[in-house]
């Protein structure tokens, strides 16, 4: 049989879980970071100095740092550290960004307990200087693309881009038009319960195999059909706009949506993750837009069930508060495989 598959933060509980786990983290090792600063600074106050100077080369050139020095640092000169730390910030995240500065970003910077340090000489916390930063240099493109956008609103066919309106005809992969996760070991999840079995036992074996088992089985298929979609939807619409072929969505990321965006939706929830297979077309002019999404939906139309429009989100529709200066129009399309 054919297969099929459907291409489009976390919980507050679990958010919560984390935020105190970190916490915990970093007040055990501000408390041996404390007693290091200690010891240095009555026995050897120049290795602080050091210490500070290190961490300022580490983040000037973006390389692997060390946390535990980076905590004794900021005890030694709190506002000296919080500059140094914030400047490599701006520096990384300033346009055109670099892929190797980024990676280091995501990998050491980001993922630091440093961010839930309260600032004494601003009162606020690490994260709401780093919010602080990135609505400062998001300023500029938003305003910009904005102004794109006022100027494409002017075009004689910007209204058959309004035109283009929202629907949807199928939102889950568990719809019989696509026919994804229905199989009876995931679905007996509700047929087995046992007499001393309380409905907290039953939530938590959902959500479990809500999160791993049925994204599992999607992240499978979307690997199966992966390449024959991105050939299939090339062949379509390179001949109207710029294609690319969009990474397929991480795990991660998933459970995320899974546990954020869907967590009132029915079991399984992981039904809603419509985007899994990814990719974009973007056009030059207006023409080039309509004329696109012109031939993808005759195409879906003439293509005898190959390819099915689910659903389309104009986001050109959008005012101009509610989007952060980017907008685009989504199509989630069925695709069936036409290899066994």
């Amino acid at each position: 049989p054919a297969s099929s598959a459907m291409g489009a933060t976390e919980s507050t509980a679990k958010l919560g879980q984390r935020v105190l786990v970190g916490k915990a983290k970093l007040k055990a090792d501000l408390e041996s970071a404390q007693q290091r600063f200690d010891h240095l600074q009555s026995n050897s106050p120049q290795t602080l100095k050091t210490m500070l100077d290190s961490v300022s080369d580490s983040f000037s050139t973006c390389a692997p740092f060390v946390e535990s020095t980076l905590l004794v640092a900021w005890l030694y000169d709190e506002e000296t550290c919080k500059n140094v730390v914030l400047n490599a910030c701006k520096k990384v995240l300033r346009a055109p960004i670099k892929k190797n500065e980024y990676i280091w970003f995501m990998q050491y910077l980001f993922a630091s307990n440093i961010w839930m340090l309260k600032v004494q000489s601003t009162g606020q916390f690490m994260y709401e200087e780093l919010l602080d930063i990135a609505k400062e240099m998001s300023s500029g493109i938003v305003a910009s693309m904005d102004s794109i956008y006022d100027h494409l609103t002017l075009h004689p066919r910007w209204d058959q881009v309004l035109a283009i309106k929202n629907e949807t005809r199928v939102a889950r992969q568990d719809d019989t038009k696509v026919g994804l996760l229905q199989e009876k070991g995931l679905m007996s999840v509700f047929e087995i319960k046992s007499e001393d079995e309380d409905e907290g036992d039953a939530d938590e074996m959902k959500n479990f195999l809500d999160s791993s088992l049925a994204i599992n089985m999607l992240t499978a298929t979307a690997s199966k059909v992966n390449d024959e979609f991105q050939r299939h939807i090339r062949s379509v619409m390179s001949s109207h706009g710029t294609f690319r072929e969009g990474p397929m969505k991480k795990v991660e990321r998933s459970i995320s949506k899974l546990e954020n965006d869907y967590k009132d939706e029915s079991f399984p929830r992981s039904a809603k993750l419509l985007d899994l297979v990814r990719c974009s077309v973007t056009f030059n002019t207006v023409e080039q837009l309509c004329a696109g999404f012109e031939a993808l939906v005759s195409h879906a139309t003439a293509s005898k069930g190959i390819v099915e429009v689910a659903r389309v989100k104009n986001g050109f529709m959008n005012r101009k508060d509610d989007h952060g200066g980017y907008r685009d129009i989504k199509v989630n399309v069925i695709h069936k495989s036409q290899n066994p």
